[in-house]
């Protein structure tokens, strides 16, 4: 049994995973969180940690990749020289500078956080495609379809190697409600992602945030979503928005995490009385 399995069949409260760059880096950092310099990352990380205790701690591929981006324009710039529509994010994954800062800040992490489960998250294929065409190419619109998400699937399992000795734990993989497929077979062309993880035994995971997906074998060890699947050995469920104004938690059995992103700008006392009711505490 995997370690973040284990956590969640063993423990005897509620395991939360946690989304807080935005409430964190407001609060902690000046509004934004300092993911292009690792020791500030690390010691954020540490402040956020003692303060809010996520089960999990997440490196968001994403937010880290837009800082880059934000920071290299030249990088940018490279992924707009053609305008097929895996070629942005085909020269953004294969930028060395960049791979090489990910590695860090995954190392990093893992040397500071030894007893955490540290969880990669990244777009999935098909979502990744359409974010990295955007920042090369604002307000041109790509469609995304199996063949695209193949591709991309396939570029992204070449980065994921990187990782292969960062110390991660699990992967997790993003939908949004306009690229989540309702069915197990639209995840079959993320294989060539889902072997990379499987070889280096990461637990998988998909967050799926519209909640069409209707059951099956998606490919993965586990989903997240706005109601944990029925039946799952392990699963997560998405606490709303609403939740931080005081409406109720979502269901949750034996096996069943909660993930939650707390609001940029919520009051701190108010975050904690309501961590303390996802913990049952």
């Amino acid at each position: 049994m995997s370690t973040f399995a284990q956590r969640l069949t063993e423990s005897s409260g509620r395991q939360v995973w946690l989304d807080y760059s935005a409430y964190a880096g407001g609060l902690l950092s000046g509004g934004s969180v300092p993911w292009l310099d690792v020791g500030a990352l690390i010691a954020w990380q540490r402040k956020a940690q003692s303060l809010l205790k996520s089960d999990v701690l997440p490196l968001p591929v994403d937010a880290v990749a837009a800082a880059w981006l934000a920071a290299h324009p030249e990088l940018k710039e490279a992924m707009a020289t053609k305008r097929r529509a895996v070629f942005p994010l085909k020269t953004l994954l294969a930028d060395e500078a960049l791979r090489g800062h990910f590695v860090e800040l995954a190392k990093g992490l893992r040397g500071s956080f030894g007893g955490a489960t540290l969880a990669l998250v990244i777009p999935s294929p098909r979502l990744w495609v359409g974010l990295a065409y955007g920042q090369a190419l604002p307000g041109e619109e790509v469609e995304v379809g199996e063949d695209e998400a193949d591709s991309a699937s396939v570029y992204i399992a070449d980065f994921l190697r990187a990782f292969g000795e960062s110390g991660i734990d699990v992967l997790l993989l993003k939908e949004s409600a306009q690229t989540e497929p309702a069915a197990a077979d639209g995840f079959g062309c993320y294989q060539s992602t889902l072997n990379v993880a499987a070889h280096y035994r990461w637990d998988t995971g998909l967050y799926l945030p519209a909640g069409r997906f209707g059951g099956g074998d998606a490919g993965v060890g586990f989903v997240v979503a706005p109601a944990a699947p029925a039946g799952a050995a392990i699963a997560g469920a998405i606490v709303p928005a609403e939740f931080w104004n005081g409406a109720a938690a979502p269901a949750a059995g034996k096996g069943v995490f909660f993930m939650a992103e707390i609001p940029g700008g919520a009051n701190p006392e108010s975050v904690l009385e309501r961590l303390a009711v996802l913990r049952g505490s």
